[in-house]
């Protein structure tokens, strides 16, 4: 097939693309002339060097050796009767972009080839039961699951993975990603899965996924990908089938345009920095809430969150003459909360927030938040999350309030498996979830020793400095600079 490649710089009218197919099936191979071969070949080794010299940083160094795409369809075709997915109000009102993850593999037990082929067939049959995936969306009101498919890139640079992962920020992490696609926004014609596999020189490679937030949640995004690695390590495996009941449970609406949507997106330069907390120091940290508040037996989460927002309002204070309130916000998955609770395979976007408002810099304490948020996870439990969409309601208004108050956004996938995410040559040394375009931004994840868990956050670089001067950072945080 004949298509546009992803350089966002260059986009030549004709590349040779391997053909779309269905790859739990057999499809005859299309030879163009000879001619054609040889012309495409120049073609497309000089847009390798052209894409090679207008990359920057790191990639700048690290020569693209090969790159070729493919789609990926379902491996039975979807029932025409499931062919229209509703989006759920939720759905409808998050933003369209492109949620990221990213597992690193030093030495895969088989070649690049088999590997291709392993996760091609895999992702083809997962596909037939996440088949909104390999649909469209339409509209912001729903998805055409008409099996175009998800889009799988197959790359291979000159260049150690080490170069990748060891590094404390994400800007060069974005390398086992398609160039500028995390964080941003899917359009209506694109695949709303993108994969790509990125071999390294010293035989390592990465495994990306890129899902659109319009119809995922992390727990969507955590269960899809770890379906797919258990298809892929056992093509017998049988795995749960995905639920699609959002729009049953959140009722759409008609009024709600792709142009009104909420759009956070930031411009400010921004700060991602990565910390670890071990179970020792949260332990020593939950503890002394405790003691201060009564709160039994406070969540790692909750402490954890407290503490990075006390550091960041307090660096923020300190490079600014405002007062305006803070406001912390976390996301909690409503599938278990809801009586009785949903299926954990049920699909979209199926979570709300927490929202904990501080009106001056005395109530920012850690015990005083850790208290903020355990009675407000009580309240939310109690809620008729139907009738009652806090999420809904706080996103409606939180365009009016922009200029009023300080927003801070904590997030975790803690205690999902993905440190195991073995599609068959074994557990990943490393997986992460690269945090961009968002300032005032806290992503939580189990470290991969399981041991503690690791920080990743998003603030505006002005307010770095002081952040890493608070005591409580100090105490109980070690920067990551070595991510091997």
């Amino acid at each position: 097939m004949l298509h546009t490649t992803n350089f966002s710089f260059l986009r030549p009218k004709r590349v040779l693309r391997v053909e779309e197919s269905h790859p739990c099936q057999t499809s005859p191979c299309w030879c163009p002339p000879l001619l054609y071969i040889l012309y495409v070949t120049i073609v497309y080794k000089t847009l390798l060097q052209i894409a090679h010299i207008k990359l920057t940083g790191n990639m700048a160094a690290s020569r693209l050796v090969s790159f070729a795409e493919k789609i990926i369809k379902p491996c039975s075709p979807t029932p025409l009767s499931l062919r229209h997915y509703n989006l759920s109000l939720i759905d409808q009102f998050m933003l369209p972009v492109y949620m990221p993850i990213v597992a690193f593999y030093p030495f895969p037990s088989k070649n690049p080839q088999q590997i291709s082929n392993i996760l091609e067939k895999s992702l083809s049959k997962v596909l037939s039961s996440y088949f909104p995936f390999a649909g469209r969306l339409r509209d912001n009101t729903f998805v055409d699951c008409n099996d175009r498919g998800a889009k799988f890139m197959n790359v291979e640079y000159d260049c150690p993975m080490s170069k990748v992962v060891n590094l404390p920020d994400t800007g060069p992490e974005y390398l086992p990603f398609p160039k500028d696609l995390p964080w941003t926004r899917t359009r209506d014609e694109e695949s709303l899965l993108v994969i790509q596999l990125s071999h390294f020189n010293c035989g390592g490679l990465a495994i990306s996924a890129s899902i659109s937030h319009k119809i995922a949640d992390g727990c969507t995004l955590c269960n899809l990908i770890s379906d797919w690695a258990a298809i892929s390590r056992d093509e017998t495996a049988k795995v749960p089938s995905p639920q699609m009941i959002g729009s049953s449970i959140f009722s759409p609406s008609t009024d709600i345009h792709t142009d009104t949507m909420i759009d956070e997106i930031d411009n400010q330069s921004l700060s991602r920095k990565r910390y670890l907390f071990s179970n020792s120091k949260l332990k020593l940290l939950k503890s002394q809430v405790a003691s201060e508040t009564g709160v039994q037996n406070p969540t790692r989460l909750e402490v954890l969150s407290a503490l990075i927002y006390k550091c960041a309002t307090s660096a923020a204070r300190a490079n600014s003459s405002s007062s305006k309130p803070s406001v912390l916000t976390q996301v909690v998955n409503l599938r278990p909360i809801f009586d009785p609770p949903l299926p954990t395979r049920a699909i979209g976007n199926i979570f709300s927030i927490i929202p904990v408002a501080t009106m001056s810099e005395d109530e920012i304490s850690i015990a005083r938040v850790v208290c903020k948020l355990r009675k407000a996870k009580e309240e939310l439990k109690n809620e008729d999350h139907v009738k009652e969409n806090k999420l809904v309601s706080l996103m409606s208004k939180w365009p009016s309030m922009a200029n009023e108050i300080e927003l801070y956004r904590s997030s975790s996938v803690c205690n999902y498996p993905l440190n195991n995410l073995d599609f068959g040559w074994g557990r990943p040394s490393r997986v992460t979830i690269p945090v961009i375009g968002l300032g005032n931004t806290f992503f939580l994840m189990d470290n991969q020793s399981g041991d503690g868990i690791e920080a990743i956050v998003s603030l505006p670089e002005k307010d770095v400095p002081e952040f890493e001067k608070s005591k409580e950072l100090i105490e109980f945080a070690s920067p990551i600079t070595d991510l091997n």
